[in-house]
């Protein structure tokens, strides 16, 4: 894992030392930095495989003819090195160099062969280009600047921003975008002219010209149609062998565990391919109804493991929320950040390497809104007068039980007659077009104009799909890299440690997408493939694979009405925050006060309000 940086144009060496300098905490272990005429490239490097200097970057072939910066992890390095020996002469035992050699002899399509996480860019000397990637998932991060003849990347904005042409402006569209989603779509970032490279994207920058490919695309139509049985048996195997292929470190090694049925079973995987006690890590909350730390000492105690806890309080949350536009440099709103950059904390005190459970619940359909999406192929046949009387019915509910949950269900009915998509995006989204269109100002209104955030998505989903493999495979184009994988790799690497997510290989994914859906949710059980598969391989006990969903959030609607209410006032009525007149001053008053003082609950818009004042605070 590692920072990466360049720049093309009129580049110097204090431009990209200060491009690595912002993106220092990504690679503590070393620096380095090349230039030859108008292209820089830089690297900061956590040592992870091949601990020598020998692995250093950039890092060139043998010729000198190409030269790479690259962060991430190559799982089957291993296997490739073997197959590009013959033809190689390979100097260090890493898998920078691995890529490197897979480029000379494969070239582009040399992405179709690698698995991992990764973001990398190789400048070619022979051809004058840089070409760059990232992988398929989204794990690792790949941000750019163009403008003019200017082309810079980073693996975050920070490094960036201290060598744009020009002071950082605010990108209105995509404020519009975040506050509906709570996370900004790629390749959008917040900032003009700053952009994503999406996953499963690569890049081609010649003479001055930027071109962008994708080179992968997870597809549900293939469905294999086998036995429950044969499915238990196929999916033991493969999980068994992703969460093995991760434990391959030159460095010590543990695994976060939330005492989900997801972080659980990647322990139970660990430990069966370890001969020492596996490490675990667990963050809990003083409030028992968002505490899992009993179910994680349950796992720990079946396993064996070596177990550290750690509780989160609302002066910790207030102390790491303050500071959040310094750990995420794009407006981002997702409240499980904040034990998500405790526990990277802990972790990284005992080692440099962790595994997750990211991606059980798009794999298999964990999420709670799946249910929703069974019973939407029910709702065609309610007839329309039912429809109307249920509208109030759904509205009361909220009001009388104020609840994420029964905000999204009201949403849900109010858009009844839309496609299946837009009924699914509204169900997902935090502020609905009325509560923008509500407390946006009126020159905000003009900016927007005509822009809608529903529309990027509409040509992801399929007519040839059922609503369940359209509803995951919006979740794992958008929601998981942008959401999820995000917020862990700032989180983590905010410390120098390494996430990796066994349930995010891609050929596991590519095996999931070919699960009929019927047995993904079953009378409304949510992963029962998945669950059963524990079960029956006697992997978790039943009271931890049935428990109800909990999701890795602190109790911070209680917070804020309570511990943080003051500063909850202060940030949003900052100047700056009030200075860029993305809201109607008085309306928004209004809708803050409203908050708290009636029970109907949006903390999470008042969190987003909250992440979008303090990352304006810091970079405008």
């Amino acid at each position: 894992m590692c920072a990466i940086a360049g720049y093309v144009g009129d580049v110097s060496k204090e431009k990209i030392l200060a491009m690595l300098e912002a993106t220092a905490h990504r690679g503590p272990d070393d620096q380095g930095i090349f230039i030859k005429d108008r292209v820089g490239l830089g690297h900061n490097r956590l040592a992870i495989i091949d601990l020598s200097s020998a692995g250093c970057q950039p890092m060139f072939d043998n010729e000198k003819n190409i030269c790479i910066v690259f962060n991430g992890e190559i799982y089957n390095y291993q296997e490739l090195r073997k197959e590009l020996a013959d033809d190689y002469p390979f100097r260090t035992k890493t898998d920078t160099e691995v890529i490197l050699y897979a480029y000379k002899k494969w070239g582009y399509s040399a992405l179709q062969r690698l698995n991992g996480m990764f973001a990398f860019v190789i400048y070619d000397f022979k051809r004058d280009l840089l070409f760059g990637a990232r992988d398929r998932i989204g794990e690792k991060p790949l941000k750019y600047y163009l403008e003019g003849k200017t082309f810079a990347f980073a693996s975050e904005v920070k490094g960036l921003l201290p060598v744009l042409d020009h002071k950082p402006e605010i990108d209105y569209e995509a404020i519009n975008d975040y506050l509906t989603l709570q996370y900004v779509p790629a390749p959008k970032t917040g900032f003009k002219n700053v952009y994503k490279l999406p996953p499963g994207h690569y890049f081609i920058f010649k003479n001055g010209k930027l071109k962008i490919y994708k080179y992968w695309n997870l597809d549900f139509s293939k469905k294999l149609d086998i036995s429950e049985d044969e499915w238990i048996e196929i999916l033991e195997e493969k999980i068994n062998s992703v969460v093995k292929m991760r434990m391959v470190s030159d460095v010590p090694l543990g695994a976060f565990l939330s005492g989900g049925v997801d972080s659980s079973a990647v322990v139970a995987f660990m430990a069966k391919n370890s001969n020492r006690p596996i490490k675990t890590f667990n963050i809990g909350f003083s409030d028992s109804e968002y505490d899992e730390t009993d179910y994680a000492k349950e796992v720990s105690r079946i396993y064996r493991t070596d177990h550290t806890s750690i509780k989160v309080n609302s002066k910790m949350f207030k102390e790491i929320f303050t500071n959040m536009a310094n750990y995420y440099d794009e407006p981002f709103a997702d409240n499980s950040l904040i034990p998500s950059i405790v526990l990277s904390k802990l972790a990284r005190k005992n080692m440099k390497v962790a595994l997750s459970g990211d991606g059980g619940d798009e794999n298999f359909a964990g999420y709670e809104r799946y249910n929703i999406v069974e019973l939407d192929k029910y709702f065609g046949e309610i007839p329309n007068g039912v429809v109307t009387a249920i509208k109030p019915l759904a509205n009361l509910f909220y009001e009388l039980f104020p609840s994420t949950f029964s905000l999204r269900a009201k949403t849900y009915w109010d858009v009844f007659k839309k496609p299946f998509y837009s009924r699914y995006l509204y169900y997902r989204c935090f502020f609905d077009n009325f509560e923008k269109n509500n407390i946006y100002s009126k020159d905000f209104k003009k900016a927007i104009l005509g822009k809608d955030t529903f529309s990027i998505y509409k040509t992801i989903f399929s007519s040839k799909l059922d609503n369940l493999d359209n509803a995951l495979k919006l979740d794992i184009s958008s929601y998981l890299p942008e959401d999820l994988l995000f917020k862990m790799d700032i989180a983590s690497m905010n410390y120098g440690l390494e996430v990796r997510a066994p349930l995010l290989d891609y050929k596991l994914m590519e095996l999931s997408a070919s699960i009929p859906s019927k047995y993904k949710i079953k009378f409304f059980n949510k992963k029962y493939l998945f669950k059963k598969m524990l079960l029956d391989k006697k992997l978790l006990p039943a009271g931890i694979v049935n428990r109800p969903k909990r999701g890795f959030n602190p109790p911070f609607k209680k917070w804020l009405k309570s511990d943080l209410r003051d500063y909850v006032f202060s940030e949003l009525n900052s100047t700056k925050f009030r200075r860029e007149e993305i809201f109607d001053d008085k309306k928004l008053d209004c809708y803050i006060k409203r908050y708290f003082h009636t029970k109907v609950d949006y903390s999470n818009n008042i969190f987003a309000l909250l992440a979008l004042a303090s990352w304006i605070n810091k970079y405008f």
